[in-house]
């Protein structure tokens, strides 16, 4: 959703937002501070935490609706004397694009009460707007164009906010005129297109203010046919409702009813916020947000005794002053809904939003099943329930697991997050390459612990779910791979050679070219060194040769490289790891060496973070987080860290996996470096909690501060008189030393989840702090309502800093409290239109009474000591009615109590990842050592100066298999070990291994064809077999179809197509015909790809064949022969083969070849064999 941030947008995207953005600024603030940078590069926002600012009116520099000018004017002067000036004037019409009968979406950020919820009735709904200019976007009064400079301080908007009861909205069959019906919505709306609302002005008894709207356009066809084909949803109020609603009241609490609708007071009812969004779910992807709101101005039902259903509208009076006089009494007024709900409205007395908050204070908890359950289980003589119970008080569930061999049985199973402390295992201290070495038996029970097995899988399972980390991590190991293995060679060889002299790189010559230089002065006849003095020949020719087996073995399992490469892996690594500067690592504020290393790190931080993990593994049983509970946790390190290694256990093709443990080393460098200009070491999470409650959904932002002092109890249960201390501490530094929260989301309708990295109880978390977001706090009446008098409690107001404020003693004191009845004169509230009755079919505010009289109650306000005013203004707006018409928020402090103290601190310091040690495999194949040619084992070199020292024998103690040096499998051994389409020679019953000669006879060969034609040699047989075998159950099948081509080099015929017929029909004796029918999923080609395979059912001398058509793949519709390679074989799906009553049948099929330029069709025929074997 998006949130409007002046431009100033700081949002990133990433689930590590909080961290990410607090490590960002850190960096930019000690740069600044250190004379690093002239300009802050992140400067931190204007409002501090818990702040907000509030304007009345957020209007746009042009409005939509009526038609603006643009005018331009071009002077051109003429260079010469006496010539006149050239005067250009262009004027353009247009109209501004701005939402009118319906809203974009994302629009509304949240509503308040929620959709479907409840609340009291004196509570005004309100909508929270996402675009800060969208109540101004239109003109909600055209006499804002004459207001007064009183009035320069208020705008009418043109959208308002209106409850009502069914009966209010509620349309009877024959109210919109005869014939007219239409639908009602579940908020008693209708969708319609305008020209139809129009047309009901015109033929039904309904008025609307869009004959006003069009009459603006109505010069502009193609604007007024776009209005009418709008599409929108309108609501049909009652006229005597329109006239309460539009109108004014006076002293005597009369409705004075003007020429015309008035909407000046709806100036009132709608502002803007301008919010820090520290410690919010939602919003806190942004540092700021700007949002309007619009509230409302009826309450609802006041005499239900059981819940009644209101409905809310944010409805358009974009016309509605133009019209030209009130509707007639048996007229219904057609507004445009463009958003509305439904909320349920409580008797007086049923709902607390205080009591929902301390019910959570209560009921905290660790996340476990509640003690209920676990008791049940745990009888005193029964052992193995007591142990049961104490898994499940662990944190443990009890799920239904398939093993390996394919048994069900049942496991245990705990997400990451435990209800209490869990140490590094240390067991589990080396990768794994599936998994099933991290299970665990509880033996006192019999059941495997599948954890962090599961844990294992699903980080390898969203790992392949992201391609850009596969891409990343694979082209990261092979880097690393390269780079180790180009070192470990270098060092094995410089062994091998007696030393770095012996074996010079490239470097080190080009170091020691100078020297090189001096020697070759030295070389004359009779230089006393030897090295200079001439040889023979074959001294000088022939040096000394190395036998095949003093050369060291430099593949990846060679000792000498085994030994070496882990150490070069994490060099190699590291450097990759580094930021350009080449000095620092690479820490998400700087520039990264390796791109590949950017996206990896991230992944794993997220990971971390438990970001994207589905909800079932956080939480494995409903039953451990209830509704209404406040639940915390501890993050288990081994199952993140089985994750992880999970993760990066792709891309991994050389066995024993050392480039994972050299990915993991410098994960773990990250994970304890403190990074340049940043006062701690990288933040993750250790503990949490979740939060499941309606608070959650009524107020999506719920901010969360995290308390250094433990939470004092409140002795005022209520509220209502709005002399509340606030829990919360002094307003905090705008940039804190740590991120308060890690990770903060609504992962669900009502259920938050938090990550922090301190434990509860800690120095710097002695408690939690909920606290009614200030964009989405209740708007009220009064603190009190009902059908018979309201009371008010006004509170005192300040135009002065928060330094003078503060010196008020009385500050938390409501200015004045009163209580009015219905029937008092110069009432704020409005019950019914006529005095004295008893009806509540007003229910509104009395504006613009209700912000007067508030100014003028200010304006007296005691003043401070010196003689000057806390509070001074004259004008009433609307920011200060908000800040009136707040109901008193709640902060709910949680202590922590003693059911966490599980939850103690954590066992190390670091996050790090405990998985470090490489995966052991066991080997199938001689060591790299021994794969030395046997012909040269004992040839040494000619001049033992030269002579290496002998690679000593391989130290893997790996079992090695292989087979008798003799040994040759036989035909039936190989039968089953190759591809399906290759064709395999018949093996007797009897065991021997002479093959049955199987003849295809040759089509459009030998047999009398031109010689320039290639052959086709075509049989049928089931996979891995010599023969079509079928057998009892009959099952479809495939069936491989061989089609070899010779002959074909020595071709220059063009190929189109080459078929081949199966008969189809019944199995008879006469008659054998392979398949009754086919429909099965078709063919597909096998090796050969440069033909493609088609399908036909065709009917030839009255009987059906299956044609099966080769074809070639291109776009000339022809291969030349010589072109074709040996073979175009493709296989058959799913095909019924025919029973025969023999065991053995012979079966014919055709085939037809043809070519361009021949007009014949090459045909012939090939003999196939189908056994049964069930005879």
């Amino acid at each position: 959703m998006g949130i409007y941030t002046r431009g100033r947008s700081k949002a990133i995207n990433s689930p590590r937002h909080l961290t990410l953005r607090h490590a960002r600024r850190s960096v930019a603030t000690s740069k600044f501070n250190a004379g690093l940078t002239e300009t802050h590069e992140d400067p931190p926002p204007l409002l501090k935490p818990g702040e907000e600012k509030l304007n009345s009116f957020w209007a746009p520099g042009l409005e939509a609706g009526p038609a603006h000018l643009i005018k331009a004017t071009q002077t051109i002067k003429s260079p010469n004397p006496g010539e006149n000036d050239i005067k250009l004037v262009s004027k353009q019409t247009f109209y501004v694009d701005a939402p009118q009968f319906s809203l974009p979406e994302d629009s509304v950020y949240s509503t308040y009460p929620p959709p479907g919820y409840s609340d009291d009735h004196r509570i005004l709904p309100h909508v929270v707007l996402s675009d800060p200019h969208l109540p101004w976007e239109r003109r909600g009064s055209p006499k804002d164009d004459k207001k007064t400079p009183k009035d320069e301080r208020n705008k009418v908007p043109w959208l308002i906010l209106l409850t009502f009861t069914e009966d209010e909205l509620k349309l009877k069959p024959d109210d919109l005129g005869t014939g007219n019906t239409f639908k009602q919505t579940v908020t008693l709306s209708v969708k319609t297109t305008v020209g139809d609302v129009q047309d009901l002005t015109t033929k039904g008894n309904v008025v609307s203010p869009i004959s006003e709207i069009l009459d603006v356009v109505k010069n502009d066809t193609k604007e007024t046919d776009k209005i009418r084909k709008s599409q929108g949803e309108f609501i049909f109020m009652k006229p005597d409702l329109f006239k309460s609603v539009f109108s004014n009241f006076d002293n005597n609490n009369e409705r004075q009813v003007p020429a015309s609708p008035d909407t000046n007071k709806f100036k009132y009812l709608s502002h803007v916020r301008n919010i820090n969004t520290a410690g919010m779910a939602v919003a806190g992807v942004e540092e700021v947000g700007v949002f309007s709101v619009v509230v409302g101005s009826r309450s609802g039902p006041l005499t239900n005794k059981a819940p009644a259903t209101a409905s809310v509208h944010l409805l358009s009076i974009e016309g509605v002053e133009g019209m030209s006089s009130f509707p007639a009494d048996d007229k219904l007024v057609a507004l445009c809904s463009l958003h509305s709900w439904n909320y349920t409205v409580m008797p007086p007395g049923m709902l607390n939003v205080f009591d929902a908050f301390t019910s959570l204070g209560e009921t905290l908890d660790v996340l476990r099943p509640p003690e209920e359950i676990i008791k049940e289980i745990a009888e005193p003589n029964d052992e193995l329930g007591k142990r049961l119970a104490a898994r499940l008080t662990d944190g443990y569930s009890m799920v239904k697991y398939c093993t390996q061999t394919g048994e069900h049985t049942v496991a245990l199973f705990r997400g990451p997050f435990t209800p209490s402390v869990v140490l590094p295992n240390e067991y589990l201290n080396i990768c794994s390459n599936s998994g099933q070495n991290l299970q665990i038996l509880d033996r006192e029970v019999g059941i495997m612990d599948i954890s962090y097995s599961v844990a294992w899988q699903v980080g390898r399972t969203m790992a392949l779910g992201d391609p850009n980390f596969c891409g990343a991590l694979s082209r990261f190991r092979t880097a690393i791979h390269q780079g180790a293995m180009k070192e470990a060679k270098i060092k094995a060889v410089q062994s091998a050679a007696g030393g770095s002299e012996r074996f010079r790189q490239k470097a080190d010559i080009l170091a020691n070219l100078s020297q090189t230089i001096k020697h070759l002065e030295r070389m004359h006849l009779n230089h006393q060194d030897k090295h200079f003095q001439l040889k023979t020949p074959s001294q000088k020719w022939l040096g000394p040769r190395l036998g095949r087996k003093a050369y060291p073995a430099l593949g990846f399992n060679a000792s000498k490289i085994k030994d070496d490469y882990l150490d070069h892996a994490k060099k190699v690594a590291e450097d990759l790891a580094l930021s350009t500067d080449g000095v620092n690592i690479y820490d998400e504020t700087n520039d990264p060496v390796s791109e590949d290393w950017k996206v990896i790190l991230a992944w794993v931080m997220d990971r971390m973070f438990l970001a994207g993990v589905p909800a079932h593994y956080l939480i494995t049983d409903p039953s451990h987080l209830e509704h209404e509970r406040l639940k915390f946790f501890y993050v288990d390190p081994n199952w993140v860290d089985a994750m992880i290694d999970g993760g990066l256990s792709l891309a991994n093709h050389m066995g024993e996996d050392r480039d994972r443990e050299a990915i993991k080393h410098i994960i773990n460098n990250y994970v304890k470096h403190k990074a340049e200009h940043q006062l701690h070491t990288p933040q993750i999470p250790s503990y949490g909690f979740y939060l499941r409650s309606d608070l959650v959904t009524m107020f999506p932002d719920l901010k969360v501060e995290t308390l250094s002092k433990a939470p004092k109890k409140a002795d005022d249960k209520e509220s209502g008189d709005n002399k509340v201390e606030s829990l919360s501490e002094p307003p905090k530094e705008a940039h804190p030393k740590k991120a308060p929260l890690l990770r903060h989301n609504i992962i669900a309708d009502g259920v938050m989840l938090a990550l922090l990295d301190r434990h509860p109880g800690s120095d710097d978390f002695k408690g939690l702090l909920f606290t009614q977001p200030p964009h989405q706090q209740r708007f009220a009446v009064g603190h009190s309502l009902s059908d018979s008098e309201i009371g008010i409690s006004l509170r005192r107001q300040y135009t002065v800093s928060q330094e003078i404020r503060e010196t008020d003693k009385h500050r938390h004191d409501p200015l004045q409290k009163f209580t009015k009845t219905r029937r008092d004169r110069e009432n704020w509230f409005i019950w019914s239109t006529e005095p004295g009755s008893q009806a509540n079919d007003v229910r509104m505010l009395r504006l613009p009474y209700f912000a007067e009289q508030q100014i003028q109650i200010l304006q007296n306000m005691p003043k401070q000591e010196n003689g000057e005013k806390y509070f001074d203004d004259i004008i009433p707006n609307s920011a200060l009615l908000a800040m009136q018409l707040d109901d008193p928020y709640y902060e709910f402090a949680v202590p922590f109590k003693d059911k966490l103290a599980g939850l103690g601190p954590a066992p190390t310091e670091f996050r790090t990842l405990n998985m470090t040690g490489h995966a052991r495999v066991m080997r199938l194949a001689k060591h790299d050592d021994d794969l030395i040619c046997r012909g040269d084992e004992t040839s040494e070199p000619s001049d033992s100066e030269s002579s290496p020292v002998d690679t000593p024998a391989s130290s893997d103690d790996s079992p090695f298999f292989e087979r008798h040096e003799e040994y040759s499998p036989a035909a039936h051994v190989l039968r089953h070990n190759i591809a399906p389409h290759v064709r395999q020679p018949h093996v007797d019953d009897d065991g021997s291994h002479v093959s049955r000669f199987h003849s295809a006879i040759s089509t459009s060969g030998s047999g009398g064809g031109p010689s320039n034609v290639p052959s086709f040699n075509c049989d049928i047989y089931s996979p891995g077999k010599d023969a079509i075998h079928v057998n009892k159950k009959n099952l479809p099948d495939d069936l491989v179809f061989s089609v070899l081509v010779s002959g074909q080099e020595y071709s220059n015929e063009h190929l189109i197509e080459f078929d081949i017929l199966v008969k189809l029909g019944p199995a008879t004796d006469k008659h054998t015909k392979l398949m009754e029918s086919y429909d099965g999923p078709g063919p597909r080609m096998l090796s050969n790809l440069r033909f493609n395979i088609l399908t036909a059912i065709i009917e030839k001398n009255g009987m059906q064949y299956l044609k099966l058509r080769l074809l070639p793949r291109n776009a000339i519709g022809y291969v030349v022969a010589n072109r074709m390679s040996n073979e175009v074989s493709f296989l058959l799906c799913l095909a019924k083969v025919n029973i025969f009553e023999k065991p053995e049948v012979l079966v014919m099929l055709e085939t037809e070849a043809h070519y361009v330029n021949r007009p014949q069709v090459f045909k012939d025929t090939f003999t196939i064999m189908v056994k049964n074997d069930s005879l």
